[in-house]
């Protein structure tokens, strides 16, 4: 086999690309690769790597970077398009090597840092990968706040990732400094809360914010006048206004989630206004929420004035 021909079927293993090294081994002469490079036969990716086929996708690339940097790993948005996190962004091609080092790869990130351990790397499809939820800790530092907490909100309402584990890893490596650190443990600290609620601390949890503000009363557990056995959490009746006490949200099932968008739209049929209220919104938000109880009971009861008015 010629030389030429072992260094493209290496390159064709190592997604396009050949080592200084390889090409070395196999034969070639530094005068014979600088040849090369010169007639952009080969091009250089990054220091001592060359590509000498196109890479075809976002795959290719990644097998090149991992083929020729140090222990080199897929990570951030690489890594999520692999485990396929809904919701995440899927590009720049990222790969991730230890600070110590320096490298660049043509079409890839490549990012530095000194806490990735074995146990936060596993290998999918012949690529070594961040975990599932070393991915998410990545992601805190390179996605909005909201967009973080909807991932770990899909991830965990999908039984895909444990919040205990997520926890587990972010106590381990978060830092100060650290990107997404802050955010990441925000996030958990709302979701850790809102798992120690049950339905009924956060029912006189709400109840409590609205007499602290000086709502009335709503009345509990109303049955919901649309027929069935349904029970609004609080309900006012003559305003047809009520507040359902969201609980522990971030693992609700799909299922549930159709159901409660099912509900809204009969209360909306009957005229009914249905409030959704969370642990976090009482716990952070509580003058807001009252606020806004009242201005849509303010609202309802001149609505029915008017109506009144206008039959007489």
């Amino acid at each position: 086999m010629s030389i030429e021909r072992a260094c493209i079927e290496i390159a064709a293993r190592q997604g396009g690309v050949i080592r200084r090294t390889q090409a070395l081994e196999l034969g070639l002469t530094a005068k014979m690769i600088r040849s090369r490079v010169m007639s952009e036969q080969w091009s250089v990716v990054s220091r001592g790597v060359y590509r000498l086929l196109g890479a075809r996708d976002y795959r290719e690339l990644l097998h090149g970077a991992v083929a020729t940097l140090p222990n080199a790993v897929v990570s951030h948005q690489s890594a999520a398009r692999i485990h396929a996190i809904s919701g995440a962004p899927i590009d720049p091609v990222t790969v991730t090597v230890h600070s110590s080092t320096t490298h660049r790869f043509v079409g890839v990130v490549v990012r530095r840092c000194v806490d990735l351990a074995p146990h936060h790397i596993e290998e999918i499809d012949g690529l070594p990968t961040t975990t599932l939820a070393r991915t998410v800790v990545d992601l805190a530092g390179v996605v909005s706040s909201g967009r973080l907490a909807r991932i770990v909100d899909e991830l965990v309402v999908g039984s895909r990732m444990e919040l205990d584990g997520l926890a587990a890893l972010v106590d381990e490596i978060a830092r100060r400094g650290k990107p997404g650190s802050a955010a990441l443990r925000e996030v958990l600290d709302e979701r850790r809360d809102a798992a120690w609620a049950t339905a009924t601390e956060l029912e006189r949890f709400g109840l409590s914010v609205l007499e602290q503000f000086g709502l009335p009363a709503p009345e509990t557990q109303f049955p919901a006048p649309w027929g069935g056995a349904e029970r609004l959490d609080a309900a006012y009746p003559e305003a047809r206004v009520a507040i359902e006490w969201d609980s522990r949200r971030w693992h609700t099932r799909a299922a549930d989630f159709e159901r409660d968008r099912r509900r809204d739209r009969r209360a909306a049929v009957h005229g009914w206004i249905i409030l959704r209220v969370t642990w976090r919104d009482l716990k952070q938000r509580s003058a807001q929420v009252a606020a806004d109880v009242g201005a849509i009971l303010a609202g309802a009861v001149g609505d029915a004035r008017d109506e009144v008015a206008g039959i007489r």
